[in-house]
């Protein structure tokens, strides 16, 4: 993956992009994880892609240089009860927002993955598909994701039952046998279809 799309924004006289991206959005349980980062000119950083099309091991390397080589970079976490109390598509946007904050400087222009679904006062642009295409947003997909990776880690030694170090909390079949098993825990997203059906048969 190259810096076409910073390149030509750092000729523009834009010195601090960031790349923003966030991972777990679709998941059942747990929060979601935003992650804002501030390549340097000319950062070279071997493997960035896609967090989705990483294997753990690689995107836990990668993650290591990034945060090594990067000007600055934050994180957005938004837990389960939030997104259940405003929405997943507010918990987004708050999750970007904090994100931004987090980072120790200011970014001049922002690159965001996805849709446009919040409006940032600082220059910025929306690109599907974007952790694929530019590096400063794959570096952001891949922080999010080993830092989402952990998080749903340690929520597995308190809720075992779930395997939730195994398929992150995704909706996998054997997340929907051990719901059926089991019944809903503190961290599952209960306004998620799914739960909400489960909360249903219950009464």
């Amino acid at each position: 993956m190259n810096l076409k799309f910073e390149n030509k924004l750092w000729h523009s006289g834009y010195d601090h992009v960031a790349g923003l991206d966030e991972v777990g959005r679709g998941s059942w349980a747990g929060p979601l994880v935003a992650a804002a980062v501030v390549l340097p000119r000319g950062a070279k950083i071997i493997g960035v892609d896609d967090s989705k099309k990483l294997i753990p091991q690689k995107r836990e390397r990668i993650f290591l240089d990034i945060v090594k080589i990067a000007l600055g970079w934050g994180l957005g976490i938004v837990s389960q009860k939030t997104i259940d109390e405003v929405g997943i598509l507010q918990a987004n946007k708050m999750a970007f927002i904090q994100a931004l904050e987090k980072i120790n400087l200011e970014p001049q222009y922002i690159l965001v993955d996805g849709i446009k679904n919040f409006e940032p006062s600082t220059p910025h642009e929306f690109i599907i598909g974007g952790d694929s295409k530019i590096m400063s947003i794959a570096a952001a997909s891949i922080v999010a994701k080993v830092v989402r990776d952990q998080i749903l880690n340690q929520l597995h030694h308190f809720y075992p039952h779930y395997n939730l170090q195994q398929h992150k909390g995704y909706g996998t079949p054997e997340h929907r046998q051990a719901l059926q098993e089991h019944g809903l825990s503190e961290v599952h997203r209960l306004s998620f279809r799914p739960m909400e059906e489960m909360m249903m048969q219950e009464f």
